[in-house]
C-alpha cells in the first residue's frame, strides 16, 4: 500500500511538473513569431499589391517598444511594379509616435474598425524572428475586432533610419543619408529622385 501511494504521489508530482513544463513552452511559442511561418494576408478579401507600408504600421523595435505611423502613399500607386524594393516614402520622426505597449490593445480599439474599407495594417520588426508579448496582444485584439487586413514584415531600410534618428534625437534630413539603394527605391517621382541624387552627389564627394 505504501509503495502504491508512493507511486501514486510521484505520478502526480511528475503531472503537475509536466504540465507546468508544457504550459512555458506554450507561452514561449505564443511570444515566438516567425515572419515566415504564418501568412498573416491569406485570408484577406483582396489582394495588398504593396507587400511594405500599409496604412497604419506597427514597428517593434524590442520587447518593450512600439512605434505607429499612418501612410497613404501606397495607395496613389496605380498598380504594382517588379521591383520588390520598397519605395521612398518621405517618412520623418514627426510622423512616428511611441506607443505604450500596456495599452496597445486599447489603442488598436479605439483606431480601427473592420468597417474602414482601406484601413490594412502593417506589423514591421527588425528581424524575421519576433520574441514580444506585445505582438501576442495585438494578434488578439485584431481576432477580437475581426481585423483581417494585416500583414507581418521585415522593417524597410527607410524605417531603420528614421526611428534610429527619432530615438537619438538627430536632425533628420534624407538627403544628409547614404542610401542603400539596394533595399530601397527612389523611382516614383522626379522630386524623390532628385533626394537620391544629392544625397549620392554628397558622398561621392
Amino acid at each position: 500500500m505504501r509503495k502504491y501511494f508512493a507511486f501514486l504521489t510521484f505520478g502526480l508530482v511528475f503531472f503537475i511538473v509536466s504540465c507546468n513544463d508544457n504550459q512555458v513552452l506554450e507561452r514561449k511559442e505564443k511570444e515566438t513569431y516567425i515572419i515566415s511561418k504564418r501568412d498573416s494576408i491569406q485570408n484577406l478579401s483582396f489582394k495588398l499589391e504593396h507587400t511594405y507600408y500599409a496604412s497604419a504600421n506597427f514597428i517593434l523595435v524590442d520587447t518593450n517598444k512600439v512605434f505607429f505611423y499612418k501612410d497613404y502613399s501606397s495607395f496613389a500607386q496605380c498598380a504594382p511594379t517588379i521591383d520588390n524594393r520598397p519605395i521612398f516614402i518621405d517618412l520623418h520622426p514627426r510622423d512616428i509616435i511611441q506607443l505604450p505597449t500596456s495599452s496597445i490593445g486599447e489603442f488598436i480599439e479605439l483606431n480601427f474598425s473592420r468597417e474602414e474599407m482601406f484601413n490594412s495594417i502593417a506589423i514591421a520588426s527588425y528581424t524575421d524572428t519576433i520574441k514580444s508579448p506585445v505582438l501576442e496582444k495585438m494578434f488578439s485584439t485584431f481576432a477580437k475586432k475581426r481585423l483581417p487586413k494585416f500583414l507581418v514584415r521585415r522593417t524597410t531600410l527607410e524605417e531603420e533610419i528614421v526611428i534610429y534618428h527619432k530615438t537619438h534625437n538627430l536632425a533628420y534630413l534624407p538627403y544628409d543619408v547614404e542610401w542603400d539603394t539596394t533595399r530601397i527605391n527612389f523611382e516614383s517621382k522626379e522630386d524623390i529622385k532628385n533626394i537620391l541624387k544629392k544625397s549620392q552627389e554628397k558622398f561621392n564627394k
